[in-house]
C-alpha cells in the first residue's frame, strides 16, 4: 500500500473553519471568553505537536527496499525490437 501525498487544502480549510467555530462561541455565544480561547488554542496545538513528534518517533513502516533497475533479460533467438517497446 503506497502512502497518500499531503493535501493542504484540507489543513487550510480545517483550520478556517475552527477561526469561524471559534469566533462563533467568543463573540455571538459567549461560550468562552476571549482568554480562554486562547488558551484552548494552544492546549490544542501543543497536543497536535506531540502526536506528531510521538508519530516521527514511532516506526510502524519496515525499511524500503532498494530495487534493482535492470533491464529485463531477452532469451536467446527472440525479437529484440525496439519500435514495440522503446527504451531511452
Amino acid at each position: 500500500m503506497s502512502r497518500h501525498p499531503f493535501r493542504w487544502e484540507g489543513l487550510a480549510f480545517g483550520l478556517f473553519f475552527l477561526a469561524v467555530v471559534g469566533n462563533w462561541a467568543v463573540w455571538d455565544q459567549d461560550i468562552l471568553t476571549p482568554r480562554e480561547l486562547s488558551l484552548t488554542t494552544s492546549g490544542v496545538l501543543i497536543v497536535l505537536g506531540l502526536i506528531g513528534v510521538g508519530a516521527t518517533v514511532r516506526q510502524t513502516r519496515p525499511a524500503t527496499r532498494s530495487r534493482s533497475r535492470t533491464r529485463p533479460t531477452i532469451p536467446e533467438g527472440a525479437d529484440d525490437d525496439q519500435t514495440a517497446d522503446p527504451q531511452p
